[in-house]
């Protein structure tokens, strides 16, 4: 008995244009199971990276920032999901007179005046955490840039009007 028979079939039950088919798309499944799986294994692999940056909020109330000093350290979180950062330190300055910012406003494409009332404070939050795309620099929903604006959101308490100030990173395979 030979492989291929006269009417052109594998072992007299399968057409050598079938079986061509049948391994094109054998490799086709193999090769986007590769990607997938290439692209979960190098970013766990990586295990993300470790940073740690500071959000300034101003003009906060003096009762609003008593209460989030006593529910420190804090999880982030986001779009209902808990995130690897916490809040875990918060300083407050006092605003002694009403002071004025003026912040230019990309999407309304001009300069916007914001008052800072008197008698509140100026927070600075510490937050450490894990980015899991150093690339995108996301955490949660909120890319993590000097300069960006920020909503400090926890699952005890949420400031929006934050920038951040300042940011470090380091690999965690370097701790």
């Amino acid at each position: 008995m030979s492989v291929i028979d006269k009417k052109g079939k594998l072992f007299g039950k399968l057409n050598i244009i079938d079986l061509i088919a049948i391994l094109l798309i054998l490799a086709v499944l193999a090769l986007i199971g590769y990607k997938l799986m290439d692209g979960k294994s190098s970013s766990l692999a990586s295990g993300g990276q470790s940073i740690v940056y500071t959000v300034e909020v101003k003009g906060v109330e003096p009762e609003v920032y008593e209460n989030i000093k006593t529910m420190l350290p804090s999880q982030l979180m986001a779009a209902n999901e808990m995130l690897d950062a916490y809040v875990t330190d918060v300083q407050a300055t006092p605003v002694e007179n009403d002071t004025y910012t003026v912040e230019w406003n990309s999407s309304l494409k001009e300069n916007v005046v914001t008052r800072v009332e008197g008698g509140t404070y100026d927070l600075v939050f510490t937050i450490e955490g894990t980015i899991t795309n150093p690339l995108t620099s996301e955490l949660g929903t909120q890319e993590i840039r000097v300069g960006k604006s920020h909503i400090v959101k926890t699952t005890t308490f949420e400031v929006e009007g934050g920038i951040i100030t300042s940011c470090e990173r380091q690999d965690l395979a370097a701790q």
